[in-house]
Protein backbone atom coordinates (compact mmCIF):
# COMPACT_ATOMS: atom_id res chain seq x y z
CA UNK A 1 0.00 0.00 0.00
CA UNK A 2 1.44 3.69 -0.59
CA UNK A 3 1.94 6.09 2.17
CA UNK A 4 -1.13 7.91 1.15
CA UNK A 5 -3.24 5.20 0.55
CA UNK A 6 -2.01 3.65 4.46
CA UNK A 7 -2.84 7.65 5.58
CA UNK A 8 -6.19 7.72 4.14
CA UNK A 9 -7.09 4.49 5.66
CA UNK A 10 -5.54 5.53 8.82
CA UNK A 11 -7.52 8.56 9.22
CA UNK A 12 -10.93 6.15 8.00
CA UNK A 13 -10.49 3.70 10.66
CA UNK A 14 -9.14 5.86 13.18
CA UNK A 15 -12.92 8.01 12.81
CA UNK A 16 -14.89 4.69 12.52
CA UNK A 17 -13.19 3.49 15.42
CA UNK A 18 -14.96 6.67 17.37
CA UNK A 19 -18.55 6.56 15.65
CA UNK A 20 -18.70 2.83 16.68
CA UNK A 21 -17.60 3.37 20.48
CA UNK A 22 -19.71 6.46 20.25
CA UNK A 23 -22.75 3.98 19.60
CA UNK A 24 -21.86 0.98 22.09
CA UNK A 25 -24.18 -0.18 24.44
CA UNK A 26 -26.56 2.40 23.22
CA UNK A 27 -29.98 0.62 24.01
CA UNK A 28 -31.72 -1.12 20.72
CA UNK A 29 -35.19 1.41 21.10
CA UNK A 30 -32.49 4.28 21.54
CA UNK A 31 -30.69 3.62 18.45
CA UNK A 32 -34.08 3.35 16.49
CA UNK A 33 -36.03 6.15 18.14
CA UNK A 34 -34.64 8.59 20.53
CA UNK A 35 -34.04 12.41 19.26
CA UNK A 36 -33.09 15.06 21.40
CA UNK A 37 -35.70 17.43 23.22
CA UNK A 38 -34.81 20.26 20.46
CA UNK A 39 -36.27 17.66 17.92
CA UNK A 40 -39.42 16.47 19.51
CA UNK A 41 -40.18 19.34 20.23
CA UNK A 42 -39.94 20.86 16.58
CA UNK A 43 -36.83 22.98 16.75
CA UNK A 44 -34.62 21.29 14.83
CA UNK A 45 -34.61 18.02 11.72
CA UNK A 46 -32.35 15.70 13.82
CA UNK A 47 -31.92 12.28 12.39
CA UNK A 48 -31.84 9.09 15.28
CA UNK A 49 -28.78 7.08 16.05
CA UNK A 50 -29.53 4.38 13.68
CA UNK A 51 -30.38 6.82 10.69
CA UNK A 52 -27.18 9.14 11.00
CA UNK A 53 -24.85 5.88 11.13
CA UNK A 54 -26.76 3.91 8.26
CA UNK A 55 -26.28 6.95 5.56
CA UNK A 56 -22.58 7.25 7.14
CA UNK A 57 -21.70 3.88 6.12
CA UNK A 58 -24.05 3.72 2.92
CA UNK A 59 -22.01 7.10 2.09
CA UNK A 60 -18.89 5.81 2.80
CA UNK A 61 -19.58 3.26 0.60
CA UNK A 62 -20.63 5.24 -2.36
CA UNK A 63 -18.32 7.85 -2.11
CA UNK A 64 -14.88 5.48 -1.65
CA UNK A 65 -16.11 2.11 -3.32
CA UNK A 66 -18.44 2.78 -5.80
CA UNK A 67 -16.81 6.47 -7.48
CA UNK A 68 -13.33 5.55 -6.96
CA UNK A 69 -13.14 1.40 -6.44
CA UNK A 70 -15.80 1.35 -9.24
CA UNK A 71 -18.11 -1.16 -7.60
CA UNK A 72 -22.07 -1.35 -8.13
CA UNK A 73 -24.07 0.60 -5.88
CA UNK A 74 -27.51 0.65 -5.22
CA UNK A 75 -27.93 3.47 -2.45
CA UNK A 76 -31.08 5.39 -2.21
CA UNK A 77 -30.27 8.05 -0.13
CA UNK A 78 -33.40 9.24 1.43
CA UNK A 79 -33.96 5.61 2.83
CA UNK A 80 -31.08 5.64 5.12
CA UNK A 81 -32.71 8.77 7.03
CA UNK A 82 -35.84 6.17 8.63
CA UNK A 83 -33.37 2.78 8.96
CA UNK A 84 -33.76 1.33 11.78
CA UNK A 85 -30.96 -1.61 12.74
CA UNK A 86 -28.72 -2.88 15.68
CA UNK A 87 -25.14 -1.95 16.99
CA UNK A 88 -24.08 -5.44 15.74
CA UNK A 89 -25.75 -4.71 12.23
CA UNK A 90 -23.79 -1.16 12.19
CA UNK A 91 -20.40 -2.73 13.21
CA UNK A 92 -20.58 -5.48 10.82
CA UNK A 93 -21.48 -2.82 7.94
CA UNK A 94 -18.44 -0.41 8.77
CA UNK A 95 -16.09 -3.50 8.97
CA UNK A 96 -17.47 -4.88 5.69
CA UNK A 97 -16.76 -1.07 4.50
CA UNK A 98 -13.20 -0.58 6.05
CA UNK A 99 -12.22 -4.12 4.69
CA UNK A 100 -13.09 -3.38 0.91
CA UNK A 101 -11.50 -0.22 1.92
CA UNK A 102 -8.36 -2.08 2.66
CA UNK A 103 -8.27 -3.55 -1.14
CA UNK A 104 -8.98 -0.83 -2.94
CA UNK A 105 -6.20 1.22 -1.11
CA UNK A 106 -3.75 -1.87 -1.43
CA UNK A 107 -4.17 -2.02 -4.77
CA UNK A 108 -3.94 2.08 -5.99
CA UNK A 109 -0.66 3.64 -6.89
CA UNK A 110 0.19 6.91 -6.37
CA UNK A 111 -1.04 7.79 -9.82
CA UNK A 112 -4.43 6.23 -9.23
CA UNK A 113 -4.85 8.83 -6.66
CA UNK A 114 -5.13 11.43 -9.57
CA UNK A 115 -7.29 9.34 -11.49
CA UNK A 116 -10.85 9.98 -12.56
CA UNK A 117 -13.88 8.38 -10.42
CA UNK A 118 -16.65 7.17 -12.14
CA UNK A 119 -18.72 9.99 -13.59
CA UNK A 120 -21.78 9.97 -11.93
CA UNK A 121 -21.92 13.08 -10.28
CA UNK A 122 -20.04 15.50 -13.37
CA UNK A 123 -21.23 18.21 -11.19
CA UNK A 124 -18.17 17.35 -9.03
CA UNK A 125 -14.41 18.10 -10.94
CA UNK A 126 -13.27 15.38 -8.37
CA UNK A 127 -10.60 13.37 -8.40
CA UNK A 128 -10.28 9.99 -7.08
CA UNK A 129 -8.03 11.51 -3.83
CA UNK A 130 -10.88 14.46 -3.87
CA UNK A 131 -13.88 11.23 -2.84
CA UNK A 132 -11.25 9.44 -0.39
CA UNK A 133 -10.55 13.12 1.13
CA UNK A 134 -14.68 13.06 1.23
CA UNK A 135 -14.98 10.31 2.91
CA UNK A 136 -12.85 10.98 6.00
CA UNK A 137 -14.67 14.45 5.98
CA UNK A 138 -18.15 12.88 5.74
CA UNK A 139 -17.24 10.08 8.26
CA UNK A 140 -15.91 12.91 10.90
CA UNK A 141 -18.74 14.73 10.41
CA UNK A 142 -21.60 12.88 11.40
CA UNK A 143 -18.83 10.96 14.07
CA UNK A 144 -19.10 14.14 15.66
CA UNK A 145 -23.05 14.97 15.32
CA UNK A 146 -23.43 11.20 16.95
CA UNK A 147 -20.76 12.35 19.96
CA UNK A 148 -23.32 15.51 20.60
CA UNK A 149 -25.77 13.49 20.12
CA UNK A 150 -24.49 10.91 22.88
CA UNK A 151 -23.86 13.61 25.22
CA UNK A 152 -27.47 14.75 24.62
CA UNK A 153 -28.85 11.20 24.86
CA UNK A 154 -26.82 10.75 28.49
CA UNK A 155 -27.48 14.16 30.13
CA UNK A 156 -31.55 13.34 29.60
CA UNK A 157 -31.41 9.69 30.46
CA UNK A 158 -28.77 8.83 32.75
CA UNK A 159 -28.54 12.01 35.12
CA UNK A 160 -27.91 10.36 38.85
CA UNK A 161 -31.00 11.14 41.21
Amino acid sequence: MTPTGAAIERSIRNHVDELLETLRDVPRDVLDRWKPAAAIRGGHAINTFAALAVHTVSAAEFHALHMVGRQPSDRVRDDEFGATTTYAEIETRFNTFLDGLHALLDDMTEDDFGGEPLPDRPDLDWTNADWLMHTIDHIALHTGHLQVQRQLWEYEFQQPQ
